[in-house]
């Protein structure tokens, strides 16, 4: 009887997990809105204390030979697709490049994303991975000049926004750099070398902002990305209600939340996924019904589930970027340690290999268009399981 039990919740589980298409119940008589485009981006802050991952060199089987490092649209279902990819040729060699005083905590997910992708096309492939230790022009100028000694021009680059400037002073001769975390506007500088693939959570928040109904009233942190996004955000809604601070110490939300001018509002909760699950808790524990809760990329985790009640999340809708892929492309990366379904960074980084190995191609959904890539938000909503795409 207990396998039997366990046959049946397993079985409702995986029904759960299965994407599915349901229509967004929107008011009769709101029009549509015409946003216009704006010229800031939003990025997100990438600040660890994870430790350092070791430079190193990763070959296709599997083994790992350390050196010294610098102390200063729909998924594919047909499982016949291939990624054409000549495995005659020499040994592929990519170079991942990053700075682990910075982003030491999305370069491991990231570097074991671009392995598996490799290992996935079934190339003869050294992956080279360079700790440059954090984005000064000199550790930067370091990292390539290893970049170059090594006879490489395929590289992944994880810097920060911060670095654009130092990276467009380099000599990079026929190197290609894909930037994970950059958008294309991060740069005043034109560089045809350098391949910019950050998500915009600007264009969530625009396609978030067509939905909106009634006063709209935004939560914010005072943090990096907090204020891109509340910069974002002002630039993309007319007109709002009421700005809200979350401090970063605060853990009772009642005060915040007890204000009538969040009854039947468009609330944008630009807030991390903590205080976002804390806040929804408190507006149905007082009674507080905005009309509808919006959220970018950062609150799209399935965390949130775990955090919250179903109640709590009847009214949210998220933006997600992260578009489907083929099955036996996303298990091998899973398999290696990457997260594509959830970690936009990882979405990205599988982007940018893929493109700098093939260009843009039938089997990634996701293209770049004049060395930018171009993403497609798309909007959920959250059961018990998971989340469900709307339209």
């Amino acid at each position: 009887m207990k396998k039997l039990v366990a046959l049946i919740f397993m079985a409702f589980l995986l029904a759960g997990c299965t994407q599915k298409v349901v229509k967004l119940k929107m008011p009769q008589n709101v029009p549509a809105k015409k946003v216009d485009e704006d010229k800031k981006t939003v990025v997100e802050e990438f600040i660890s204390n994870d430790s350092v991952i070791q430079e190193e060199i990763i070959n296709n089987s599997g083994s790992k030979n350390e050196i010294t490092s610098d102390e200063d649209s729909e998924a594919l279902l047909s499982n016949e697709m291939e990624i054409k990819f000549d495995s005659t040729k020499a040994n592929l060699k990519v170079a991942f490049v990053y700075p682990s005083s910075l982003v030491s905590k999305y370069a491991r997910n990231s570097i074991n994303t671009t392995a598996g992708y490799l290992s996935f096309i079934e190339a003869n492939y050294n992956l080279v991975v360079i700790d440059s230790q954090n984005e000064s022009m000199d550790s930067i100028n370091k990292a390539f000049e290893k970049v170059k000694e090594a006879g490489i021009t395929k590289v992944i680059a994880l810097f920060t926004p911060n670095a654009i400037n130092n990276i467009n002073s380099l000599a990079l001769d026929d190197i290609m750099v894909y930037l994970p975390l950059i958008e294309k506007k991060d740069s005043l500088a034109t560089n045809n070398s350098l391949i910019f693939g950050s998500i915009s959570y600007e264009d969530q928040l625009k396609k978030l902002s067509y939905y909106s109904d009634g006063p709209n009233v935004l939560f914010y942190q005072d943090t990096y990305l907090g204020n891109k996004l509340r910069n974002s955000y002002e630039n993309t809604i007319s007109y709002t209600t009421a700005r809200k601070e979350v401090r970063k110490n605060e853990t009772n939300f009642k005060s915040l939340v007890s204000d009538s001018r969040l009854r039947n509002s468009s609330l944008f909760l630009n807030v991390d996924i903590v205080k976002s699950s804390l806040i929804m808790s408190q507006l149905r524990a007082n009674d507080i019904y905005p009309k509808f809760i919006f959220s970018t990329q950062i609150n799209f985790d399935p965390i949130l589930m775990t955090l919250t009640q179903d109640k709590d999340r009847e009214r949210l809708v998220l933006a997600n970027s992260i578009d489907k892929l083929n099955p036996k492309l996303r298990d091998e990366i899973i398999n290696f340690g990457g997260n594509i379904n959830f970690e936009w960074v990882d979405y990205s980084t599988l982007v940018g290999i893929s493109y700098l190995i093939n260009g843009n191609n039938s089997f990634m959904p996701t293209k770049i268009v004049e060395n930018q890539v171009v993403y497609n938000p798309r909007l959920f909503k959250s059961t018990d399981y998971g989340f469900v795409e709307i339209k």
